[in-house]
């Protein structure tokens, strides 16, 4: 007698038989997850460092804090866009 009473599991899981689990989607998926991560972090750090400024007059000294976190969300859109693509 089988503990599972005679069922039989697949070898591999596939939500959808029409675009099966493989290493290139998952490293699709994986590049999707860390370029959110990155494009949050970059939009927060651009977002806080301009709010972080209590005076007007001292935003324009953090523009270039500002364009760095522009910049780490950009990356993490264009790391988002080739997950897209490779999944």
């Amino acid at each position: 007698m089988s503990p599972l009473g005679g069922a039989a599991l697949a070898a591999v899981f596939t939500p959808n038989p029409d675009h099966p689990s493989t290493w290139s989607g998952f490293f699709g998926l994986a590049a999707f997850v860390i370029g959110c991560v990155i494009a949050l972090v970059g939009i927060y750090a651009a977002v806080s460092t301009y709010r972080g400024l209590e005076s007007s007059r001292r935003r324009g000294q953090a523009l270039p804090m500002t364009l760095a976190g522009g910049f780490f969300a950009l990356v993490g859109l264009a790391v988002m866009a080739f997950g897209v693509w490779i999944y």
